[in-house]
């Protein structure tokens, strides 16, 4: 074959690569929207594409961010590689963090305006145009990098009061090592936040007393759902809640055998079950419906 051809055939599979990426997304997309991970015992749709897929965390990282723009882009922009996962993962992020600095959601036709302007560009050149669109909004993220089997490299972007409060620290421990402070720091916070405590009494107060909900997290460290079909323990960390696995509505009680520890998507999925998603959705934010996030 000669080097045409090799070309050709080359440029055959990179399309059909193209393509397989683009059907995962829509996969996410569809994950994400009906809520699939959930009854499937994953606190998110990062968690049930790292448990259950094996994606590394910046894999699973940016195609779900991608996913997310996915019907910005028409089929042929994506398999043709005009927009690819990279750039299109840089402008979901971007767009995240400017509606969080904004407080504002951007418009459909602002970020498909934005879409556009990165086709067949590459990551570098994306980065650059972001940076002149959002000049206030910053677009690193932190970063953790192995170095060996016990140390990481931490990359990260701080506030010049953050930074001062850290160079405080060094000067009141007497080193010029931020890791020593960090740990330090991270040791005395844990220490005041985690430390065990005995069960408190049970009551019989309408709400869950902090302490009881602060105890019953503490002792189950994790979200506890577990998928009834497969045995998938969720075992996620993020926003905890205690939950009533009789409702009070139905007559439960704040007894501790009663009470177990919830991420807050496996929180609403239990009252869903209990009440119907169409009850539910009453108590969920615009934003967060249009997003398909799941929030108690």
């Amino acid at each position: 074959m000669d080097a045409y051809g090799f070309d050709a055939e080359f440029a055959q599979d990179v399309r059909r690569s193209n393509e397989a990426t683009h059907k995962v997304l829509v996969g996410i997309q569809a994950c994400e929207r009906e809520r699939h991970f959930v009854v499937l015992g994953f606190g998110s749709v990062y968690d049930w594409l790292i448990k259950r897929h094996k994606f590394s965390e910046s894999a699973a990282h940016r195609r779900v961010q991608a996913s997310r723009l996915l019907a910005l882009v028409p089929d042929e922009k994506f398999t043709s590689g005009d927009v690819n996962l990279t750039t299109l993962t840089q402008v979901a992020t971007v767009i995240r963090k400017e509606e969080k600095r904004t407080g504002q959601r951007m418009t459909k036709e602002a970020k498909s305006e934005l879409v556009a302007k990165i086709e067949r560009k590459t990551s570098a050149q994306t980065e650059q145009l972001l940076a002149t669109e959002f000049p206030e909004t910053n677009t690193g993220k932190d970063s953790i990098r192995a170095l060996n089997h016990d140390q990481s490299r931490l990359t990260t972007d701080l506030p010049q009061a953050t930074r001062a409060k850290l160079e405080r620290l060094k000067e009141l421990l007497g080193t010029q090592n931020s890791a020593e402070v960090l740990d330090e720091a991270f040791t005395a916070l844990l220490k005041q936040l985690d430390s065990p405590e005995t069960a408190p009494r049970e009551t019989a107060a309408k709400s869950i007393p902090q302490k009881l909900r602060r105890y019953v997290i503490q002792k189950a460290q994790t979200c506890e759902y577990r998928d009834p079909v497969t045995g998938q323990r969720c075992d996620s960390t993020h926003n905890l809640q205690v939950d009533h696995i009789i409702p009070k509505a139905k007559g439960g009680t704040n007894q501790l055998s009663n009470l177990r520890c919830l991420c807050r998507q496996h929180n609403m999925h239990a009252a869903e079950l209990n009440f119907g998603r169409e009850h539910m959705n009453k108590f969920r934010t615009v934003r967060e419906q249009h997003q398909s996030y799941v929030v108690h």
